[in-house]
């Protein structure tokens, strides 16, 4: 059948439940506020496209990828990425995801590296041998969501909070995260944390805000308020 393509055009509120849609080529197309929820696609692809605001729930996709396409406060359930991406996995489906809500997605051996997921939530979902490298996912939320044998260096996850990470079976080297949500990357490892001198409570006799005599916004040696 021949391929349909449509060009650099704007849907929006287009809402599509249980539909089949086969063979279109999308190309620097702009989806508002459009819904698909339960749909089949079937040799179709999208490149270059953006997604605002829009919801896509159980996806089901045959012989049909995405090409560097981005997503804005968008709600993607169910969507197991792989089956998007094109066979080589090389290059990317995703040119970035940013405040959006993805729950119960699979991300499986694909090349993510310097991509972006800033401020989204991710939760109860999983990537498995991705190439996160140099990606961004500052400030997620990714509650219940799993990393295996991931390539995360420079990832940068400061702010991130609820992940299951473990040094044992990810390369985080370079990576930043932050304290005390890094802690998961012991899970696995047999370590054992115990409350440091500064977690401890303070002395009866310490002053207000933990600050001793003598000491000004915590530097020694300053001299005391007044």
């Amino acid at each position: 059948m021949r391929e349909k393509v449509v060009s650099e055009r704007r849907f929006q509120g287009v809402e599509l439940v249980g539909q089949i849609v086969a063979h279109e080529r999308f190309l620097r197309c702009e989806f508002v506020g459009c819904v698909a929820d339960g749909c089949s696609f079937g040799g179709c692809t999208f490149e270059e496209c953006s997604f605002v605001g829009c919801r896509v729930t159980d996806p089901r996709a045959q012989n049909s990828f995405l090409r560097a396409c981005d997503f804005e406060d968008c709600e993607l359930v169910g969507v197991d990425w792989s089956l998007w991406w094109l066979e080589d996995r090389g290059g990317s489906a995703l040119a970035g995801v940013r405040s959006c809500r993805l729950e119960q997605n699979a991300f499986d051996g694909l090349n993510l590296r310097g991509s972006t997921f800033a401020e989204s939530s991710v939760r109860k979902s999983r990537f498995d041998a991705c190439d996160l490298r140099d990606c961004d996912l500052r400030g997620c939320d990714l509650y219940g969501t799993g990393f295996a044998d991931c390539r995360m260096q420079r990832a940068d996850l400061t702010g991130a909070r609820g992940y299951r990470l473990s040094l044992l079976r990810n390369r985080v080297q370079g990576a930043r995260f932050t304290y005390p949500d890094c802690l998961a990357l012991l899970e696995g490892t047999g370590a054992i944390v115990v409350p440091g001198e500064g977690d401890a409570a303070p002395a009866d006799d310490a002053p207000a805000g933990g600050v001793p005599s003598g000491e000004k916004d915590g530097r020694p040696g300053a001299p005391a308020a007044s």
